[in-house]
């Protein structure tokens, strides 16, 4: 619902046709708050999902800002919280932040996060990340390409760190 001066709110269900709302089915629901200004937003999110007899809940804090000189910066964080998991493996986290900006005539950014949500192991949570680099350009009136580079770190002592290099073209008529 948009309360038509800056804030929002939502929510969703999933519900099994089975024992609709009971606990012998998985149901899921979420709930988000949102607000946003004229340089700046700010969102929270619930989420509670059940799954095989367990209640795992989620909570995410996403915001952003953008400057009057054109920079931008974004930023999210979430943590998870696994129902009956043993207490050393009951909690992930994620987090990102990115920036960006115009630079002569296209757009810079830069970002660095958690690969997917990081699952505690043995009490402590593992920080294995991600960065991303781009340069994004219009080429005519209909097309953008934008090459970036990024770089995922290894899951493990036995597997190797990850580096590519893409290139998106964007077409428009």
């Amino acid at each position: 619902y948009d309360f038509d001066n800056g804030f929002t709110i939502a929510s969703g269900a999933q519900f099994v046709e089975t024992g609709i709302g009971t606990d012998e089915s998985n149901d899921s629901y979420a709930l988000n708050a949102a607000y946003t200004g004229d340089n700046y937003g700010v969102s929270i999110t619930y989420a509670n999902i059940e799954l095989l007899n367990d209640n795992d809940t989620s909570i995410a804090l996403n915001g952003y800002y953008s400057f009057d000189n054109g920079l931008n910066i974004s930023a999210g964080y979430e943590v998870v919280d696994y129902d009956n998991a043993v207490a050393t493996a009951d909690e992930a986290e994620a987090y990102f932040v990115g920036i960006n900006g115009d630079v002569g005539p296209g757009e810079l950014g830069a970002a660095l996060g958690t690969v997917g949500s990081q699952i505690e192991a043995g009490g402590t949570i593992p920080d294995r990340m991600m960065y991303e680099i781009y340069y994004s350009y219009a080429v005519n009136d209909g097309m953008t390409i934008t090459p970036l580079i990024y770089t995922k770190e290894a899951e493990n002592a036995t597997d190797f760190d990850e580096t590519g290099i893409m290139v998106k073209t964007s077409f428009s008529f």
